[in-house]
């Protein structure tokens, strides 16, 4: 299956489930937190449209990324959605559209250090704070 052929909503789709599960299994793992309600609230630190828009805008600026997942981003970036067009979410979904085709081009190790730049990141702005 060749993800350059496929709606960049779908690819936004699988990468919100990719995303998802990162976070999950990271929170569980590494976190203290114990009680569901907890690890609920703090996973929307990671899978906010906003943190979703902020991440992205920090990768383009440090050139994080290839320019062909520059261009998987822009993709994903400028589908019109049924949903709300603001920048935030236009980000947003460019940022899963990346994650998804990486996702079906079994790219795990790149998704991996994405993710890892994306929990450091997190970790260190105010994005704890939304």
């Amino acid at each position: 299956m060749n993800p350059d052929f496929i709606n960049p909503l779908v690819l936004a789709y699988l990468g919100d489930s990719v995303l998802e599960l990162l976070v999950r299994d990271y929170l569980v793992k590494e976190s203290e937190l114990k009680k569901v309600n907890e690890l609920c609230q703090e996973a929307t630190h990671f899978v906010s449209s906003l943190s979703h828009e902020k991440f992205i805008l920090h990768l383009l600026e440090t050139d994080f990324l290839t320019e062909e997942e520059v261009g998987i981003f822009k993709r994903g970036r400028n589908t019109k959605t049924s949903k709300r067009d603001t920048k935030e979410h236009r980000y947003s979904t460019g940022f899963e559209c990346l994650i998804g085709h990486l996702y079906l081009n079994e790219c795990k190790d790149r998704i991996y250090e994405i993710f890892d730049e994306f929990k450091r990141y997190v970790n260190e702005t105010n994005l704890r704070q939304i």
